[in-house]
């Protein structure tokens, strides 16, 4: 039996975090809960599951849709999507059956890439190796997670690129059942033998709304700034949280001497509990981008152990949790100081940022 390889090659960056991940998570068990109600896709769909982050790992390798289930997707730090293509096309190059002279070989793949922030990698070499060795060889559907997604690169891998900007947890279940149904749609054109190798899309008119091709005639919609995320540790549990800011305003330029300059500032909109494995897969490069917290406004509570300060600065460059001022000890470098309450004479102090 010729199979249908379905790859979900997701993003699970710090940008991610909470309830993008949940909806993915609950997303992807959605789908295969219908295709499994699908006896064409029963007969045929195999499924992996890639994320990437500042490292990528396979989740899931290729499993048959009855056998197949829905991995819990981490978070780490960094998006490297040149890493992702890479490994997708290692993975397609080992585990997909090609055509022989006496043997039809498996069905072009479906890959799902689902991403919210550009590369922090340079992704350019694995664009171009895909266009030119695997663009033929798999059908690609990129969506990009609102409009902070280098919408040009997405562009240049597949005609088949979207941005999704759902408003509510109904739009979301939509964009889910569209995917649901184009796999649907696949699986049962190549099971009444009346398939080619191109991706059948849903063209539900519902979707429309929601999810918009790519034009970059109209020019590409970016956000420099989307927002600002940072990495702290929990001082009693040594578990790692995730800060997370979104942009308020960006003041009118101003002038200090000679120099003009904007500045951005940041709202709390979110602190997230970390696993571990977030360390896994992030990037071995340390960021040197910093925020100073002159330019955050709201301040994170641990949420492990709910100490109410949850951005203490410790000499190693680091934030962790602490419950008030006095003799703390670093969960980083475990270095133990005296901690206090600055005050607006001290000025700010620069957080290094993660990569979102």
């Amino acid at each position: 039996m010729r199979r249908l390889p379905i790859y979900f090659l997701l993003d699970i960056s710090e940008s991610m975090a909470g309830e993008n991940l949940v909806q993915l998570e609950e997303g992807l068990a959605q789908i295969v809960k219908r295709l499994r109600t699908d006896p064409h896709a029963l007969e045929t769909v195999w499924i992996s599951v890639i994320a990437f982050a500042g490292k990528v790992k396979q989740l899931a390798p290729l499993t048959e849709l009855v056998m197949f289930s829905p991995p819990e997707l981490p978070v780490g730090g960094g998006t490297s999507l040149g890493a992702a293509l890479e490994f997708l096309m290692t993975d397609i190059d080992r585990n997909v059956a090609k055509n022989t002279p006496t043997q039809k070989g498996d069905w072009k793949p479906i890959v799902f890439l689902m991403t919210d922030g550009r590369p922090t990698d340079n992704a350019g070499p694995a664009a171009d190796k895909w266009v030119k060795d695997f663009q033929r060889r798999a059908n690609l559907v990129a969506i990009a997670l609102g409009h902070s997604a280098d919408l040009t690169l997405l562009r240049s891998l597949t005609e088949n690129a979207f941005v999704l900007t759902p408003e509510s947890d109904v739009d979301f279940h939509k964009f889910i059942a569209w995917i649901t149904h184009s796999v649907q749609a696949h699986s049962r054109a190549i099971g009444d033998g009346r398939g080619k190798d191109d991706a059948v899309l849903s063209n539900d008119e519902i979707i429309d709304s929601i999810l918009q091709k790519v034009d970059l005639t109209k020019g590409e919609q970016m956000v420099d700034e989307t927002g600002a995320f940072f990495v702290s540790k929990c001082q009693r549990t040594r578990q790692p949280y995730l800060s997370r800011y979104e942009p308020m305003n960006v003041d009118a330029p101003m002038d200090e001497g000679r120099v003009p300059f904007k500045v951005t500032t940041y709202g709390l909109a979110g602190v997230y509990k970390l696993k571990k494995s977030y360390f896994d897969l992030s990037s071995d490069t340390p960021s040197l981008r910093t925020v100073n917290t002159d330019a955050l406004h709201g301040f994170p509570s641990c949420p492990h152990c709910n100490n109410p300060f949850g951005f203490a600065m410790c000499s190693c460059g680091n934030t962790f949790c602490v419950a008030g001022g006095g003799q703390q000890t670093c969960p980083w470098c475990e270095k133990t100081a005296m901690f206090g309450r600055a005050t607006e004479s001290d000025g700010g102090i620069d957080i290094t940022r993660a990569r979102g």
